[in-house]
């Protein structure tokens, strides 16, 4: 008799363990954003539907756009611009500024 018990014990145990380990393993590893929280993608974009990207612009120029609503490291924004890019909701332009060539994005 004490020994069904402590059978029972020992399967409720494992019961418990293999639950916690499936719930961890069920768990998506994609952060959620927080609701009203907007990614520097989503910005980028509203400024293209505003009509920002009507004429080719740079990342210097779309980084000077965003400070005022969203802070971050100009490097973030050139990146962020290339994959767009890839995603075709950006297209890669080019544009002269003091007989350089630099890479723009248009839309």
């Amino acid at each position: 008799m004490k020994e069904n018990k402590n059978t029972n014990e020992i399967l409720q145990d494992h019961e418990r363990r293999i639950s916690a380990i499936e719930a961890l393993i069920g768990k998506s590893k994609k952060p959620k954003t927080k609701a009203g929280k907007q990614s520097l993608s989503n910005y980028i974009i509203e400024l293209r539907n505003s009509g920002f990207f009507s004429q080719p612009k740079n990342a210097e120029e779309t980084h000077a756009k965003l400070t005022g609503k969203y802070h971050c490291e100009l490097n973030r924004v050139a990146m962020a611009l290339l994959r767009l890019a890839g995603r075709k909701q950006l297209r890669k332009a080019s544009k002269l500024s003091d007989k350089k060539k630099y890479k723009a994005y248009v839309w």
